[in-house]
């Protein structure tokens, strides 16, 4: 499994009408200038309870070509505990158990740099 595969299971991609899901976007890739230089066509539609932030793309390999284009152009050279505490923070997120499962979905170690495992 590649680092974009896996963080598109943590965010839920894989379960049937998630927010990632219904939006074609696995890296849950917010809505603005970057997402519509890649594809997004528009911000998501979001139940009443929450704002909506997120892109909408086109489709399921827009969304993950967007993810990748993503973390080649901004997280470069980084490790995947680097990446993904960038990525993730904990101030939205439970980051270690984030890394954790990446690492093990792609038999990877949080040193790893993530540059040829996307």
């Amino acid at each position: 499994m590649t680092i974009c595969e896996a963080i598109a299971r943590e965010e839920g991609f894989l379960v049937p009408n998630s927010r990632s899901a219904r939006n074609n976007n696995p890296g849950d890739i917010e809505y603005g200038s970057f997402a519509k230089l890649h594809g997004a066509t528009r911000i998501e539609v979001a139940p009443a309870h929450f704002p909506a932030r997120f892109a909408y793309f086109p489709s399921v390999e827009v969304g993950y070509a967007a993810m990748k284009a993503l973390l080649q152009m901004h997280y470069s050279g980084m490790t995947i505990e680097q990446m993904l505490n960038k990525y993730a923070p904990p101030v939205e997120n439970a980051t270690n158990t984030y890394i954790n499962n990446v690492c093990t979905w792609t038999g990877l170690t949080p040193d790893t740099i993530i540059d040829k495992y996307l």
